[in-house]
């Protein structure tokens, strides 16, 4: 499609508009015109000693995922240590 077609088309919906021929949006099913109040997100209550918990186990999950992406790292840094070595003098 040339640059021409693309005008043509856009003139026309544009005359179209003007004349009153057509109507702008009307196949919507009308949920974009109804404004919905906004609904307020309420916390529930939750005692501190769950926070307290909640808190801990976090933090141990997070230490036990850094230690494992330590082994991970240093296992294949070995391996490519190796493998660069095997390479280099094999």
């Amino acid at each position: 499609m040339g640059i021409s077609a693309m005008n043509g088309i856009i003139s026309n919906n544009r005359k179209l508009l003007k004349n009153g021929k057509r109507v702008p949006f009307t196949k919507m099913d009308g949920r974009s015109s109804k404004k919905q109040g906004y609904k307020l997100y309420v916390m529930p209550c939750v005692f501190p000693h769950v926070l307290r918990r909640v808190r801990i186990k976090v933090k141990r999950e997070n230490k036990r995922l850094f230690l494992k992406k330590i082994i991970i790292g240093t296992i294949v840094g070995l391996a490519m240590l190796y493998w660069f070595y095997g390479i280099q003098f094999g």
